[in-house]
């Protein structure tokens, strides 16, 4: 059965008592390496950009403390084996209460699909929203929440209980009866009332309640052969007690959030630049200031930092939340873009437009090339489960790259993205892939290539 622990959900195994399955509590904020929560924010009074890092996971703290309470709780002679269940998070949202008490979802993003399940948000705001926000970064409770929408699994538990006198049905067998004989009396004896059947637990499938059942009823004949032979004095053919519960797995939707506002306050302070109201108004000298930002969460991308240079002028992006910096630029000129990788090879220069007020940098823009893949049409087809094994090949100066996507739950689509250091994929994806169909067979499909950054299953 589920229960909690603080805010943390967990379940014994069926299997194993020393195995305990989670699901994490509330949300939490990233840490930059100062200690405060990655979160910043850039504008003025016609609006600006909010950016936060969030994350949903256990502290390996708080792990232990669970551990020692689970060890405690079952008296377990061995510290507890403490696994996540299985879940995905289909979506972080973030929602907004306005002074006039309604709630607006301002932001809805992806997770990184694994723990600790890290989430980026990158989100323009107009005026009334920025001041808004303001207010949560700045500790104010009850105004921004962060929503974690997950799918996993519930399960709904049946217990079938078979007891009654069985003393007329050791009678009626000879003393070396066959299981399927004793079944068999079980059978009539339910029939004729001698033994009762009760069903108790939670609401389950017809088919689920019948497996049940029958496991119940082999557990009785199993102990009515037992009774023919007399050698067990615990049982009691006046007696007969068998009782079985098994546990049926279904797909549960639930949510985990936090109040963004309680993150912050004292020492925990949002990094909050204010600019002036009118960006575009040029100097004498023909430059006017810009806020540079990503338009895009970069949670899942290789980069180690960004160079934004107009003529003599240079700022930089830097992780882990990237946040937003101005700079004067040159009226009517691109700005230029350098982009350093973490997972090796040259950087990739290209000139950006710098015309209006922010300039969001985009993954394209940054030497990036989106490989959307799609199983929709295998799920449609009632496939329980995809596995894909992909490499990236580039013909240019990309980087090679690979990685493995799961589906089982969600919409079964996937987006990844390779440093192409190009406009396009300048290369091909090769792939493999493995299907499970509905009744669990296996096929293996052999390898393909795509040549361009759509690929369908």
């Amino acid at each position: 059965m589920t229960e909690l622990y603080q805010d943390i959900q967990y379940r014994q195994s069926d299997n194993d008592p020393n195995v305990f399955f989670f699901i994490p509590g509330s949300p939490s904020p990233e840490i930059m390496s100062s200690g405060n929560p990655a979160a910043s924010m850039i504008g003025n009074d016609n609006g600006g950009v909010l950016q936060l890092g969030v994350h949903w996971d256990v502290s390996g703290e708080r792990l232990r403390s669970l551990g020692d309470y689970l060890r405690g709780r079952f008296q377990l002679a061995a510290p507890p084996q403490l696994t996540m269940d299985r879940v995905s998070v289909d979506a972080v949202k973030l929602d907004l209460s306005m002074p006039d008490g309604r709630s607006e979802s301002i932001a809805s993003t992806t997770s990184s699909g694994y723990l600790p399940f890290a989430a980026l948000f990158n989100v323009p705001l107009d005026a009334a929203h920025f001041g808004q926000s303001r207010l949560a970064m700045t500790g104010r409770q009850q105004i921004l929440k962060v929503t974690y929408e997950i799918s996993g699994q519930s399960l709904a538990y049946c217990t079938a209980t078979i007891s009654g006198d069985a003393r007329q049905d050791v009678q009626d067998l000879q003393s070396n009866a066959e299981a399927a004989d004793c079944r068999r009396q079980i059978d009539t004896s339910l029939v004729e009332g001698r033994l009762q059947l009760a069903v108790t637990g939670d609401d389950v499938s017809d088919a689920f309640r019948t497996r049940v059942v029958n496991a119940a009823k082999d557990q009785a004949s199993g102990l009515l052969q037992k009774m023919l032979g007399g050698n067990d004095a615990t049982l009691d053919a006046a007696h007969l007690e068998s009782s079985v519960t098994l546990a049926e797995a279904r797909p549960a939707k639930m949510t985990r959030e936090a109040d963004i506002g309680t993150w912050f306050g004292g020492m925990s302070a949002a990094n909050i630049l204010i600019t002036p109201s009118s960006p575009d108004a040029p100097s004498v000298e023909g430059k006017v200031d810009r806020t540079i930002r990503l338009g895009f969460e970069p949670k899942d991308f290789p980069i180690a930092f960004i160079q934004i240079t107009s003529g003599n002028t240079q700022a930089a992006l830097s992780p882990p939340v990237f946040s937003p910096v101005r700079l004067t630029v040159q009226a009517g000129k691109p700005v230029t873009v350098k982009v350093n990788y973490t997972n090796g090879g040259s950087a990739y220069q290209a000139q950006v437009e710098a015309a209006s007020e922010p300039v969001a940098l985009m993954p394209q823009q940054l030497g990036f090339c989106a490989v959307n893949f799609n199983g929709t049409a295998r799920k449609e087809a009632g496939s329980s489960r995809i596995k894909i094994r992909a490499k990236y090949r580039p013909s240019g100066n990309g980087s090679e790259d690979e990685t493995v996507i799961s589906w089982g739950f969600g919409d079964w689509t996937e987006t990844w993205y390779v440093v192409s250091r190009d406009s396009g994929l300048a290369g091909v994806i090769e792939y493999t892939w493995q299907e499970t169909a509905a009744d669990g067979s296996v096929v293996e499909h052999p390898a393909a290539e795509a040549t361009g950054p759509e690929v369908k299953l």
